[in-house]
């Protein structure tokens, strides 16, 4: 604690970047490797504890080079703490707003983030997300994309295990319906929010020489395939994955780039 205590300069507003129902998250230095640091408020959770204690392997066992990796963890009788890795261009959602980014940037992005979601499916018992959205993935200094708030915090957050479902289907075709509404804002920069049923239909204004491009028409359909109402028809995240990696190559072949921005799109929801 006293580690952290001098990483933060003895937990510091102006070190704090953000609150949660659960704590607080600070930035902070650790041997002069900037971090995140989430400060939960509530006693340490014993699954959590249990699991830390008898499997050694446990933080290694989720690593991933698509997820926020977790670094390090501190307890004592008042709050448990979680150190992550700082991904410098914040969540995907924040940068939308404030910067264009090429079609093949955005397949980019996309097959990182599914790759993460994929990782967490095939671990052994598989971990749902749950929580996806695209505020969860988040910018590194390259723009690589990684997964955040996966294993880790479904372990410390009892309260999280059990969620309501108003998507229907098991908890990976969640994750896979999540990730469907992850791919619209990707593209549009709009938050399509929450489609409850196969009677919403998503209307788009797109511009006929994106439309056209077979990498984009690619991009919907994999989209729409997320959507799928019943959960039965949607997708495993490796075919997800898998379509992903062909788009991106079918991109570089196309040879021609556009960026896209809100101004190209517009979706409603009847």
């Amino acid at each position: 604690m006293e580690e952290l205590r001098q990483a933060t300069n003895n937990f510091d507003m102006d070190n704090t970047i953000g609150h949660g129902s659960h704590g607080t998250v600070y930035t902070g230095l650790i041997k002069d490797m900037p971090v995140v640091i989430k400060r939960e408020w509530c006693s340490p959770q014993p699954r959590f504890l249990d699991e830390v204690h008898t499997n050694k392997k446990l933080v290694s066992y989720i690593q991933h080079k698509n997820l926020v990796n977790l670094l390090g963890y501190c307890c004592d009788d008042e709050n448990q703490s979680l150190v992550f890795e700082y991904m410098v261009n914040g969540s995907v959602r924040d940068y939308l707003e404030s910067s264009d980014l090429t079609f093949k940037k955005r397949i980019s992005i996309a097959l990182d983030a599914a790759k993460g979601l994929l990782h967490l499916h095939n671990l052994d018992p598989p971990v749902q997300h749950k929580r996806f959205t695209a505020s969860k993935v988040l910018l590194d200094a390259n723009l690589n994309a990684k997964v955040s708030d996966g294993a880790m915090l479904g372990l410390l957050q009892a309260s999280d295990i059990h969620l309501a479902n108003p998507r229907g289907g098991s908890e990976e075709t969640i994750d896979v319906y999540s990730f469907g509404l992850f791919l619209l804002e990707l593209i549009t920069c709009q938050n399509p929010g929450l489609l409850q049923s196969d009677y919403e239909v998503l209307q788009w204004n797109i511009p006929a020489e994106t439309f056209t491009r077979p990498s984009f028409q690619a991009y919907l359909i994999i989209t729409s395939e997320c959507l799928e109402y019943p959960p039965i028809n949607r997708p495993k995240m490796d075919v997800v994955v898998t379509e992903l990696e062909t788009i991106y190559l079918n991109v570089i072949s196309e040879n021609h780039e556009v960026s896209l921005g809100s101004e190209l799109f517009n979706i409603t929801i009847e």
